[in-house]
This record gives C-alpha cells, sequence and structure tokens, in this order.
C-alpha cells in the first residue's frame, strides 16, 4: 500500500520528481475505504498535516511530535513505479457546512487488502481550488501520455 512510516520532515521525493504545489498546513482530514473511516486533524505541535502535490503522485504528509512521520501517496495513472499502488481516479474541490473548503481525491488500488479497493480523502484547507486544479492537469497529462 502506500503508507510509510519514517523519522525524517522531509518527504520522500523521487529522483528527478519536480514539486509543483505545497500546503504546509492542512487542518482536518478524512478517509473512507469501507470498512474503514478514519479521521485526523492538526494540533501543533503534537500532530501536524501537510500536502505535495508533484509531476508523478499527490503525498499526504502527517508528523507526529515533529518526529515520526507517515506518508500517503496517490500517484497518477502511468507514473507509478510499483503496481501496488493508488491511482487517482477523482479530483475535485468543494465545501462542507461545518468543516468549511476541501480536497477531495478518490483513488483505487485493485490489491487493497482489508478495505475496499476505492479510498476518498478529504483534506479541509484553505483555497483547495488552486490544488485541484493542479492535480487535474497532472492527471490529463499522465493519460495523454500512455
Amino acid at each position: 500500500m502506500g503508507l510509510r512510516f519514517k523519522l525524517n520532515l522531509l518527504p520522500s521525493l523521487l529522483p528527478g520528481e519536480k514539486v509543483l504545489f505545497v500546503k504546509k498546513w492542512v487542518g482536518f482530514c478524512t478517509c473512507l475505504s469501507s470498512p474503514n473511516y478514519r479521521w485526523s486533524f492538526s494540533l501543533p505541535p503534537i500532530q501536524e498535516q501537510g500536502l505535495y502535490i508533484t509531476d508523478q503522485r499527490v503525498l499526504h504528509i502527517l508528523h507526529t511530535f515533529r518526529f515520526l512521520t507517515v506518508e500517503f501517496n496517490q500517484w497518477f495513472e502511468a507514473k507509478s513505479q510499483t503496481p501496488d499502488t493508488e491511482f487517482i481516479k477523482e479530483v475535485r474541490a468543494g465545501r462542507n457546512w461545518l468543516c468549511g473548503p476541501y480536497l477531495e481525491v478518490v483513488s483505487e488500488n485493485s490489491k487493497a487488502r482489508f478495505r475496499s479497493s476505492r479510498a476518498r480523502m478529504r483534506l479541509y484547507m484553505k483555497d483547495p481550488q488552486s490544488a485541484c486544479r493542479i492535480i487535474n492537469e497532472e492527471m490529463t497529462k499522465s493519460t495523454q501520455n500512455t
């Protein structure tokens, strides 16, 4: 799966991978992949979340006590280097009446275990439209190159 644990605050970028967008602070996050439903929130310095969009993937970062880092990858089609990965299928920006604006990224993993193959992650943050636009552009490029 796309989870990686490490003891470093810097994101694990691949050689030649280009960062297109960085959101250092995501306020709240929910993730639904039946039967699992998870949520997390930023409460510095206990727990902080961030988002990196590169030319190959969307990288979600969660720091706990600024010591332990968890990374979750969602790849663009034809950009993944391993077959057991999350592929981005949809992305949209929206607004929840209670939590505010969010970026929703829907991905699929055909080899998922202990959960459904489809995952929906909502990241509540300021200006999700910018991130949504960049992801849509990269998804279009990825499908044109295949």
